[in-house]
Formats: structure tokens, C-alpha cells, sequence
């Protein structure tokens, strides 16, 4: 059950952090189902896009 939860958390952790630096969220939502806590590090770490959502800062 845990690694179930676990599953959900990280793509979307991923997609809310892509979604602020202007990224794809659907492709950062499959990198979290595949990679895990690897994308949320991945997307931390990418610099942020063109007309990103500024709200979240």
C-alpha cells in the first residue's frame, strides 16, 4: 500500500515543480511514474522555461 501511495506522490510532486519552471507536465508526470523521486530531483535542478508560471515564487 505504502509503495502505492509512494507511486502517486512523485509524479505529482513532478508536474507541480514542472508546472512552475514552465515545463511539460505531462512528460514530467510519466518521468515520475518511471523515475520517481529521480524526476522530482531532475526537474528541481532544470532552470526554469520561457513565460514560467510565477505564482509559485
Amino acid at each position: 500500500m505504502q509503495l502505492f501511495i509512494f507511486w502517486l506522490v512523485f509524479p505529482a510532486a513532478a508536474a507541480s515543480l514542472a508546472k512552475s519552471k514552465g515545463k511539460s507536465v505531462p512528460l514530467w508526470v510519466v518521468l515520475g511514474l518511471l523515475l520517481g523521486p529521480f524526476a522530482i530531483l531532475a526537474v528541481a535542478l532544470t532552470k526554469s522555461g520561457e513565460g514560467a508560471d510565477k505564482s509559485y515564487h
